[in-house]
C-alpha cells in the first residue's frame, strides 16, 4: 500500500499529529508544517471540522471550544499548498461529510478518528473515495472493528490500515497495550499501526518494532504553550527528531526477517565454530572412541556434527592431544 509517495512495505509512516494544536491560528499551523518537515516525519496531519457538525450545540462550552480551533476551508487549501512546497505529505481527519469533500483534492489518504469508527455514514461516505484509509481503533473492540471494516470495503475499499489507539490522554505506560498491533493485523489481514497518546516518544519506537507500518505521534512547538490538552501529550520538535532518528533505527535492526547466516556473520563462521579434535595424544593404528575425543575451536577442521563417522575409524598417524583432526588423519 502507498500513501503519496511512501510504500508501506518499504518504510514506517511516520505522522506528525499537528491536530488542532495551531489552535486555530494559521501562522501556527504553517510553522508546524515546516518544522515536522525539518524534524524528518512523513507527513503531517491535521483535524478539519466545524463546530456546528461535530457536538451539539447545547454542550455550550466544547461548542466554543471547537469554534476557537476552527480553521477556514481556504486556509486548509493553503496548508496543503504549503506541506507540498515543503515536500511532506498533507492528511488531516475529516470529522463530518463536507469536511472529507473539502478535502479530498488535497489529501493522499483519509484517517478517520476513533470516535467516529462507529459512524457508519461518515465511514461509507470517505470509504466510497477510493482511497487508503487510516483507522484508528480506540474504544472499540474485535467486532466493532470488524464492522467498520465490513462497511469500507463494501464500497469497494480494501486499502485500509488499522492503527492500536488508546482514548485516553494521557495514555499510562501500563495501558498501551501495543501488543494488540500485532494482534490487528493477525486477525484482519490488514497493516498495521499506532495512534499514540503516551507521554514522551518510547510507545512510539517501541511499536516500530511490534510491527507498526503507521506511527503517528501529537506534534507541538511547545508543550506548555497553552493548557490545551494536546500540547502536553505532544511530541515537540527535538522529540520529533529523535523519534524519527531512534525509528529508523529501529527499522534497520528488524532486517528481513530471514533465518540465514548473515553477511556480517560470515567472517565469524570458523572462528567460532568447534571442529573434532584429540583429547589425549592418539597413537597412530589406535580405533578412535568418544572417549579419546573432545571438540574445540576454530571450526576448520572435522565439524563436530561428523562425529559419529568419526567414531570407528583408525587413526593413520600420531595425532597429538589437542590437534583438529582432518579426513587425511583417518582411515
Amino acid at each position: 500500500m502507498r500513501i503519496g509517495n511512501r510504500d508501506l512495505d518499504t518504510g514506517i509512516f511516520i505522522i506528525a499529529e499537528i491536530g488542532a494544536n495551531h489552535e486555530g491560528n494559521f501562522d501556527a499551523a504553517v510553522q508546524l508544517i515546516k518544522a515536522a518537515k525539518e524534524a524528518g516525519a512523513d507527513a503531517v496531519k491535521f483535524q478539519t471540522y466545524r463546530a456546528d457538525k461535530i457536538v451539539t450545540w447545547t454542550e455550550t462550552q466544547r461548542f466554543q471550544h471547537f469554534r476557537r480551533l476552527e480553521l477556514t476551508d481556504d486556509e486548509f487549501i493553503r496548508l496543503a499548498a504549503i506541506a507540498a512546497q515543503e515536500d511532506i505529505i498533507f492528511l488531516s481527519t475529516p470529522f463530518d461529510i463536507q469536511s472529507a469533500d473539502l478535502l479530498d483534492p488535497l489529501v493522499p489518504a483519509f484517517k478517520i478518528a476513533s470516535g467516529d469508527l462507529t459512524c457508519h455514514p461518515l465511514l461509507r461516505h470517505i470509504a466510497a473515495k477510493g482511497k487508503p484509509v487510516l483507522l484508528s481503533t480506540g474504544m472499540a473492540d474485535e467486532a466493532e472493528i470488524e464492522s467498520a471494516l465490513r462497511i469500507i470495503e463494501g464500497e469497494g475499499n480494501r486499502e485500509v490500515v488499522l492503527l492500536h489507539c488508546v482514548s485516553s490522554y494521557p495514555t499510562a505506560p501500563g495501558e498501551a497495550n501495543l501488543l494488540a498491533i500485532r494482534a490487528l493485523a493477525k486477525r484482519f489481514d490488514k497493516p498495521a499501526g499506532y495512534s499514540d497518546h503516551t507521554l514522551g516518544i518510547l510507545a512510539c519506537v517501541a511499536s516500530a518494532a511490534m510491527g507498526a507500518r503507521v506511527i503517528e505521534k501529537h506534534f507541538t512547538l511547545d508543550k506548555t504553550r497553552t493548557t490545551f490538552r494536546d500540547h502536553q501529550l505532544s511530541a515537540d520538535p527535538a522529540d520529533l527528531r529523535a523519534l524519527v532518528a531512534q525509528v529508523r533505527e529501529v527499522e534497520r535492526m528488524l532486517g528481513s526477517g530471514a533465518l540465514a547466516l548473515g553477511a556480517a556473520e560470515e567472517g565469524n563462521v570458523f572462528s567460532m565454530r568447534r571442529s573434532i579434535a584429540a583429547l589425549v595424544t592418539i597413537p597412530a593404528g589406535t580405533p578412535l572412541s568418544r572417549d579419546v575425543l573432545t571438540f574445540l575451536r576454530p571450526g576448520t577442521g572435522v565439524a563436530v556434527e561428523k562425529v559419529e563417522r568419526v567414531i570407528g575409524k583408525t587413526a593413520k598417524r600420531d595425532i597429538p592431544q589437542g590437534a583438529l583432526l582432518s579426513w587425511e588423519d583417518l582411515a
